[in-house]
């Protein structure tokens, strides 16, 4: 609400101070550019059946799969055949991978179809822009899921979280992958990859999750275990006693030093006081 905007708030600092930085390197124009041109190479690759060993070590490997069946069209709907079976993690990463390899293919072919009728590479990758907006932000949704697969299996493995922890942060997983793919269902839907069922499992299975995650929803914010002092935040205060932080923080400010504030007098006051701030109307200019 409009406490948000409010300095005690802590939000306009952040805003200020930390959301430039995923794009400190250039706008989000030249990033995804960056990004899909890095994987124009490996459809390169998976198209002229290349040597692929050197991509063991890339995250890129992991559209290898589905780029192959996508370019030799042996690509399968997804599997799964009940509202719960779209509710598991490697599901949803089959799904998210399939969707940005596709899209990659169609950037590619958009920018050889371009050339072909004429134009040159650089109005051809113009052209191509939006296509690589929507390809870069598939990728990375993508890669999110799979890093976080990744990342739980190995705290797992090294026994360094417990089962209860590993339930709830892929329970929160699994309704962030639900989450995006409800709304770019159409990704999905284009090449039938999903059927007109699944996709209605997708938005039940959204509501499922929330109550799931609810009970935790706190906890998980807390886990950070952000101080008051880092986050400079009436909002945000650890024992959630937002009110009457915020009249303090609103006494403090310069402008309330003085009751009523400065100005009052030399401009406000003969606007109500003896009806000289009545209004009287004004004529119209029309």
């Amino acid at each position: 609400g409009g406490h948000g905007f409010l300095q005690c708030s802590g939000l306009p600092e952040m805003l200020t101070s930390y959301l430039q930085n995923p794009t400190v390197e250039g706008d989000n124009h030249m990033l995804p550019q960056q990004v899909v041109k890095v994987l124009l190479k490996l459809v390169q690759a998976v198209e002229g059946k290349d040597d692929l060993s050197e991509y063991d070590k890339c995250d890129q490997k992991h559209l290898i799969p589905s780029l192959q069946l996508i370019i030799s069209g042996n690509s399968k709907q997804l599997d799964a055949h009940s509202a719960e079976d779209l509710r598991k993690l490697p599901v949803l990463i089959k799904a998210f991978r399939h969707r940005a390899a596709r899209l990659l293919i169609e950037a590619a072919q958009q920018i050889q179809s371009s050339v072909v009728d004429g134009k040159t590479m650089q109005q051809a990758w113009n052209n191509a822009l939006v296509q690589m907006a929507r390809t870069s932000r598939a990728y990375s949704l993508f890669l999110i899921l799979q890093n976080t697969a990744s990342s739980l299996d190995a705290e797992v493995n090294g026994n360094t979280i417990k089962s209860s922890e590993v339930t709830v942060v892929l329970e929160l997983a699994v309704l962030f992958g639900l989450y995006w793919m409800e709304r770019e269902l159409g990704d999905f839907l284009e090449d039938g990859y999903i059927s007109q069922e699944q996709a209605g499992w997708v938005r039940s299975s959204v509501l499922e999750l929330l109550d799931r995650v609810r009970p935790n929803a706190i906890p998980l914010v807390d886990a950070r275990d952000f101080s008051d002092f880092r986050l400079k935040s009436a909002l945000g205060r650890w024992d959630g006693d937002v009110y009457p932080h915020i009249m303090k923080s609103a006494y403090r400010d310069p402008l309330n030093q003085t009751e009523p504030g400065p100005g009052y007098e030399q401009h406000l006051k003969r606007l109500t006081k003896d009806g000289v701030g009545v209004y009287t109307g004004t004529a119209s200019r029309l």
